[in-house]
């Protein structure tokens, strides 16, 4: 049985590895390849061959400096200027565990747990401007799903007596179990600040008279949004690539050890 168990560990581990490894390539040659554009050029292309076919995509990558339409949005909780923000509440309990180990003998220990109380973003679109020309490029942020970085805005634990909390009208009843303590709430947020320079690798089209930004749907290759420089994210890659190699060594150990050993 223990060889089984280690055999698979040691395939899962491989296979992840690999599949990772190549993802991140991919994506790291798709930057290096796509030269930036600019959103002039962008609406002299896509002008072009939209004529051609009203549902044209054009894979590329495009810089800018981001804004909300209004211009005066405001994160709740850093209460920083920004184009975009999400936020989530948390409550933090501190619960009482019990385990037995195999002699039968038990131990009573104490953990902190978060539970998401409520979530929210910034209902206000965003758009990428540049000097180019007085064209923007709004962005389909949704549509990336988690191929969008953010900048940390607020992480801070506040008690339930808290009067910098109490004027968020936090209202949520708490049916605490024997062996469990209320703390207190746990504010987190993550921003992109109003005017931030923007690197975004997707495909762009039109949407009536706007031009749109979104996630590589027809090409079906890397997609991102990133307050980071080109640089910045390749290094990111190249970090994510080596940790796969890590994990994917790591795993065969731990395979051989649970084959051997157990």
């Amino acid at each position: 049985m223990e060889y089984i168990i280690g055999l698979l560990i040691m395939v899962g581990a491989i296979v992840y590895a690999v599949f990772s490894f190549r993802k991140n390539t991919q994506k790291a040659e798709e930057i290096q390849f796509q030269q930036t554009t600019c959103i002039k050029d962008v609406l002299d292309i896509i002008g072009d061959l939209s004529a051609l076919d009203e549902n044209y995509r054009h894979y590329g990558e495009v810089k800018g400096h981001l804004h909300s339409v209004t211009g005066d949005v405001k994160a709740p909780y850093s209460e920083r200027n920004v184009a975009y923000y999400e936020n989530t509440v948390y409550s933090v309990n501190e619960e009482k565990r019990t385990e037995r180990d195999e002699d039968g003998n038990t131990r009573t220990y104490t953990e902190k747990v978060e539970q998401v109380l409520s979530s929210e973003k910034s209902p206000v679109e965003i758009y990428l401007s540049d000097n180019s020309c007085d064209e923007k490029v709004y962005i389909d942020l949704e549509s990336f799903e988690g191929n969008v970085d953010l900048m940390s805005g607020c992480d801070r634990f506040e008690a339930n007596n808290s009067s910098w909390a109490s004027q968020f009208n936090l209202s949520f009843s708490f049916a605490n179990s024997s062996g469990s303590r209320f703390l207190g709430y746990r504010f987190f947020e993550e921003i992109l600040p109003e005017d931030q320079p923007m690197y975004i690798l997707g495909e762009l089209h039109k949407r009536g008279d706007r031009l749109y930004v979104g996630r590589a749907v027809k090409s079906k290759k890397s997609s991102h949004v990133t307050y980071k420089s080109e640089d910045e994210l390749l290094d990111d890659i190249k970090n994510s690539r080596t940790m796969s190699i890590v994990i994917g060594v790591v795993g065969v150990i731990v395979g051989l050890i649970v084959m051997v050993v157990m």
